[in-house]
């Protein structure tokens, strides 16, 4: 790899970054819309329409595998840079008014009209304030918030996100040392970037079989934390990456096809397991090539964008449930109902993102940098 090959990546990576984080963060809404429409009751959803469909039940699916680690990679990745021009307790200042305080506004002023509406879809009778004082009795609650009771709901990558950073600071403080950097170049020279790339998805796929917290698997995500982090350090991993993008698009659609036709006819726990991860593990490097090659666009969008997806990924499931509260009644098909929410939604988030950052108590509650 050349020295300007090398120049190139450091030039492009970090706004390729931010566009998956805006488009992974966009992708939420038909995510969260297709739930509406998958009958299973364990598939957790505040409001949910009498049609299940199929179709937007596999298309959610394919969507949950990459999704949430894409947006922990990107966090991981954010961190590098994020290092490099702040010391540990700066960063640890930005992560506390970044993170925490969102999380703990969104948990007190987001979540629980969300589950307000979910008790009053099934036909509850209860006040706001009544259901205010469920929502934080604590002893019996699933978490799921589908009782009416405490849940984090989606903020829980925000949690999740705030004590990452905090566990990563250890390891990445390390990591910034010369001797670290140079003993991780001299292994990267003796193995290859592909060797452990291919080391990581081993080990990812033995921490995915660890029963903790079901598909919120802490250790797992942290992993894929460190990977974005551990990516960063050395372009050679985006050089692997880009080279072989259409070997893992392969392997994906592949994957993909075998988890939609045949998993019920595979007997083997282990085989499953395998072939799971390999999904999930080759859409993730797919999606970062070919991120890293077309999205180069440096510019107004993108920092409009890009300010506004974390106040974005905060409010859209409050407006994402709301939308499918009423629409979910009307005398239409699933396909324009399902096309009606996600429209309503991007649009609604959108509008109240560009009302409450000009406020400035919400704007400091939920983390929105000043313009």
């Amino acid at each position: 790899m050349t020295t300007e090959t090398i120049s190139n990546l450091k030039n492009t990576r970090r706004t390729d970054l931010d566009w998956l984080r805006v488009l992974a963060v966009l992708l939420l809404v038909p995510f969260h819309s297709a739930l509406i429409f998958i009958a299973d009751p364990h598939v957790v959803m505040y409001v949910k329409d009498g049609i299940s469909s199929s179709f937007l039940n596999r298309f959610a699916g394919w969507i949950h595998q990459f999704h949430m680690p894409l947006l922990f990679y990107v966090s991981g990745a954010a961190t590098y840079f994020s290092l490099k021009k702040r010391k540990s307790g700066q960063y640890i200042k930005e992560r506390l008014l970044k993170l925490l305080i969102p999380a703990i506004s969104g948990l007190m002023l987001v979540i629980p009209p969300i589950t307000y509406i979910a008790q009053i879809a099934k036909g509850n009778s209860l006040t706001y304030w009544q259901h205010f004082t469920n929502f934080w009795q604590l002893g019996n609650a699933d978490l799921t918030g589908m009782d009416g009771k405490f849940t984090p709901a989606h903020l829980w990558f925000l949690l999740f996100l705030f004590v990452f950073s905090l566990v990563g600071l250890l390891f990445f403080s390390l990591l910034k040392k010369d001797k670290s950097i140079e003993f991780f170049q001299r292994i990267i020279d003796k193995t290859g970037s592909s060797v452990i790339i291919l080391v990581l998805f081993v080990l990812l796929t033995s921490v995915a079989d660890m029963n903790i917290l079901g598909d919120k698997n802490p250790v797992y995500y942290f992993l894929i934390f460190f990977c974005g982090y551990l990516f960063m350090m050395d372009d050679r991993f985006q050089h692997t990456i880009d080279k072989y993008a259409w070997l893992f698009l392969a392997t994906g659609i592949s994957c993909e096809i075998i988890r939609q036709f045949s998993y019920s006819f595979i007997s083997s726990g282990t085989v499953v397991l395998i072939l799971s991860n390999l999904n999930r593990w080759m859409w993730l490097l797919c999606i970062l090539g070919f991120g890293h090659r077309s999205l180069k666009a440096n510019n107004r969008v993108l920092k409009s964008l890009s300010s506004a997806s974390f106040p974005f990924y905060i409010f859209h499931l409050l407006l994402n449930t709301i939308a499918g509260f009423y629409i979910i009644k009307l005398p239409i098909g699933a396909g324009t109902k399902y096309s009606l929410i996600v429209v309503f939604t991007i649009l609604s988030t959108f509008l109240v993102y560009g009302f409450v950052k000009r406020i400035p108590v919400i704007r400091f509650l939920f983390g929105i940098k000043r313009r």
